[in-house]
């Protein structure tokens, strides 16, 4: 089985739609821990992070690590005239950024970080982590131009507060983005075609179109 770090149902829906059978452990890091300005460097750390503190909580649930084939971390935010833009904080943030972005371009990173988890092992201390992966996908985004009706209309729901960026490509979001240069789904929080080449890697090809 194949572990998701993340309490996104975003990145749930992903790997529902390939039939990726999967547990989720939500890592519970705090990301107020890691300072780092370098948004590429920020997700990479952060991905990474998020897997390890899922991998302990892990270690101390009932269920066998010898169950479990692979662990998965990830984070994103979007990067925007060189400053990252996490999830608003509130309404006031949310429509100021939206204002700026109107017709412009930014850039969508998520971290990934993939740990194969040796099967013969039973505890963290004993598995062997040889088997890892990281790396950061981008996606250029376009957006159309934006009236103040349309930002006021979109800070009034509550699904901007949840993404990265203050937008979801894959909800009424989607109605303000012109086109994007890149991977769709890594957009919506995993880079399906990373995460099958990677698992291709490491042998655990099995776990992909497993109906």
């Amino acid at each position: 089985m194949f572990v998701l770090a993340s309490a996104s149902k975003a990145r749930q829906k992903l790997l529902e739609q390939i039939a990726l059978n999967h547990k989720v452990i939500v890592s519970d890091f705090d990301e107020t821990q890691l300072l780092e300005p370098d948004p590429i460097l920020r997700v990479k750390l952060l991905a990474k992070a998020k897997a390890f503190a899922a991998l302990e909580k892990l270690t101390k649930g009932d269920q066998a690590l010898n169950t479990f084939q692979a662990l998965l971390g990830c984070d994103s935010l979007f990067e925007f005239e060189g400053e990252i833009f996490e999830k608003p904080i509130d309404k006031a943030e949310m429509m100021s950024r939206w204002k700026r972005m109107s017709g412009k371009s930014g850039l969508l990173h998520t971290g990934h970080y993939l740990m194969s988890l040796d099967n013969s092992r039973s505890n963290i201390k004993s598995i062997s982590l040889n088997k890892f992966s990281e790396g950061v996908v981008s996606t250029k985004i376009e957006f159309i131009c934006l009236s103040n009706i349309d930002i006021l209309k979109y800070a009034e729901m509550p699904e901007p507060y949840n993404c990265a960026g203050g937008f979801a490509i894959e909800g009424f979001g989607g109605l303000f983005i012109k086109k994007i240069d890149g991977c769709f789904s890594n957009v919506v929080g995993i880079s399906l075609p990373w995460l099958k080449t990677n698992l291709v890697k490491f042998g655990l090809s099995e776990l992909l179109f497993d109906r």
